[in-house]
């Protein structure tokens, strides 16, 4: 497999800021100057925020242009909760981890600890009533330190 046509490198411009980008033959490479992960998946879906990018293709390219980094708003996290199933951010140094559960009642699990974990019905919810401490996470949203993926 040492000469697989899946280990050939290709280039092409990178989706987001147009620098040449290396990729694999499925089209799949990150981007040395802007980040951006490049996929023929997103590409195809260039307003679903595709895995491992934190945002929509389309939002990437606003944001480039802005010269702003790819940084998910509330929504965009929330998207990536929705088709991932875990994610995560920092606030105030400690970690808060949302996942997806099963429940019919209890479809979003979110806190930092076992002894503070809250449950949301669905994705208005979370954005409606999620709070850490006193605060409304909706309210504090561009205060959160890098929300990714887990």
């Amino acid at each position: 497999m040492k000469n697989s046509q899946f280990n050939k490198i290709y280039e092409k411009k990178c989706d987001v800021c147009g620098k040449i980008v290396a990729v694999s033959k499925t089209g799949n490479g990150e981007c040395k100057n802007c980040g951006w992960y490049n996929n023929r998946l997103g590409e195809m879906n260039e307003d679903k925020i595709i895995f491992p990018n934190l945002v929509s293709l389309n939002k990437a390219k606003r944001l480039y242009k802005d010269k702003k980094t790819f940084k998910p708003d509330l929504n965009d996290f929330l998207e990536m909760l929705s088709s991932y199933s875990e994610v995560e951010f920092w606030y105030k140094g400690l970690n808060y981890c949302l996942s997806l559960r099963d429940c019919a009642d209890k479809k979003i699990e979110f806190g930092c600890n076992p002894s503070n974990i809250c449950y949301f019905i669905d994705k208005d919810d979370f954005i409606q009533n999620a709070k850490i401490g006193n605060e409304y996470l909706k309210n504090i949203w561009d205060k959160v330190e890098n929300p990714k993926y887990i």
